[in-house]
């Protein structure tokens, strides 16, 4: 019986979706799927400039968008936003070999293990 129903279902034209073994993590913006077709004097201007500069510009354009109405607490939360984009660039690029990327990073495993918790990285 149960073989009957096994070769059903391998002949049925319906797909059998499985789902991921574990959720995406969604907590970080992606890229743009078309990031090849972006103009490439953009990724030239984008290689010339600092990340300070960088930084600096996207820094002042929030600002502009705030439009003097600073929320409290701005310099932590500045400053745990740059933080999370360094850890989650060092995790993916060391595919999160926490060793490894504690070791770039210059901080401690159990520091690097308790920020990746705090900003679900895992």
């Amino acid at each position: 019986m149960e073989r009957e129903q096994n070769n059903q279902l391998s002949k049925s034209s319906t797909p059998i979706i499985v789902p991921p073994a574990k959720a995406e993590n969604t907590s970080i913006p992606k890229p743009p799927p078309s990031l090849a077709s972006m103009d490439p004097n953009l990724f030239a201007w984008l290689d010339k400039t600092s990340l300070e500069a960088l930084v600096e510009i996207k820094i002042s354009r929030f600002f502009d968008q705030l439009d003097s109405h600073y929320p409290d607490d701005l310099y932590s939360m500045i400053l745990c936003k740059i933080e999370k984009a360094l850890l989650h660039q060092i995790l993916r690029r060391t595919g999160y070999n926490q060793a490894q990327a504690a070791k770039i990073l210059g901080i401690n495993r159990n520091t690097l293990r308790k920020k990746m918790t705090e900003y679900n990285l895992g």
